[in-house]
């Protein structure tokens, strides 16, 4: 997984990169290939807010979330992704068994 951090008009923070990385370590199970993850940390007056957009083989997820708290929208942006990359893994899936995939195939 590649994670390319961009901070506006914040400083960049080790402690926030860290916690950040960590979390997206979850999301690796969705994708059989690599993961290229760009997050954006901005600060406008007292709202925190965190940006994802997420690109894979499979298509690409955009997550936004405003908190108070940067960490916060850390955790609640991350576990929207989660749903989101598993909605769409199980739509890839075949859930129909040893039956084909196509009806031509019948």
């Amino acid at each position: 997984m590649r994670v390319n951090f961009t901070f506006r008009q914040m400083d960049s923070s080790d402690a926030l990169k860290a916690h950040t990385a960590s979390k997206l370590k979850r999301l690796e199970r969705f994708e059989d290939r690599e993961l290229t993850v760009g997050a954006v940390f901005s600060i406008d007056k007292f709202h925190k807010t965190c940006e994802f957009k997420i690109s894979g083989a499979h298509g690409t997820f955009l997550q936004t979330e405003t908190r108070d708290d940067m960490y916060e929208a850390v955790d609640v942006a991350i576990d929207k992704l989660d749903r989101q990359l598993s909605r769409a893994k199980s739509k890839r899936k075949h859930h129909k068994g040893a039956q084909p995939t196509t009806p031509s195939q019948l």
